[in-house]
C-alpha cells in the first residue's frame, strides 16, 4: 500500500516486525490500521467521540482483526496519527478496498454500523459517513440497507428509517 500506510510502516511499526517475516506482517498490520482508521472516521463523524466508541473500536480490533494487547497501543497510535493528518478518505478507502472480497467489504460495513450504534443512536452524520465508505467500497445499496437493518436489530434499535 502506498502513501499514509507506508509512512507508518517506516516510522511506527518497526517493532511489530521483529518476530515474523517482514512482508507478511506489514500486510496484516496495514489491514488492521486501515480498519481502525475507518472505524475512527465513523466515530468522529458526529463530532462526539464517546468513550463507548473508543472501547468498541478496541473491541472490534481485538476480536475481528485479532490485535493483541501488546500491539494495541501501536495500532491505536497509528490510527490517531492518521486522523490528525486528515487523510483523504476517498483515496484511502479506494486503496484499502483493493484486494478485499465483496463479503469482507459488507462485513466491514456491518462493523462500522456496530460502532455507530454503540451509543444506542445512529446519528445522521455517522450514517452518511458509512454510506460514503460503502459507496467507495462499491457495496450494493441493498446490501448496505441490509447491513444497517441487521445491526440495528442486534442493537435493539428501531429499524424504521
Amino acid at each position: 500500500m502506498s502513501g499514509f500506510l507506508d509512512q507508518f510502516r517506516n516510522k511506527v511499526l518497526f517493532s511489530l516486525r521483529k518476530d515474523q517475516a517482514r512482508q507478511e506482517r506489514e500486510v496484516a498490520v496495514d489491514d488492521k490500521i486501515a480498519l481502525g482508521v475507518l472505524l475512527w472516521v465513523v466515530a468522529q463523524a458526529d463530532d462526539r467521540f464517546l468513550p463507548e466508541e473508543k472501547e468498541k473500536i478496541e473491541d472490534i480490533l481485538r476480536n475481528y482483526a485479532k490485535i493483541s494487547e501488546k500491539d494495541m497501543p501501536v495500532i491505536l497510535a497509528s490510527i490517531e496519527q492518521a486522523e490528525k493528518e486528515r487523510i483523504d478518505l476517498h483515496t484511502f478507502t479506494r486503496e484499502v478496498s483493493h484486494g478485499l472480497s465483496y463479503p469482507t467489504k459488507v462485513e466491514i460495513t456491518e462493523l462500522l454500523f456496530r460502532l455507530a450504534c454503540v451509543d444506542g443512536d445512529l446519528a445522521h452524520e455517522e450514517h452518511e459517513q458509512i454510506r460514503q465508505i460503502a459507496g467507495l467500497f462499491q457495496i450494493d445499496h441493498k446490501d448496505f440497507i441490509n447491513a444497517k437493518i441487521k445491526v440495528k436489530k442486534e442493537s435493539g434499535m428501531d429499524t424504521v428509517d
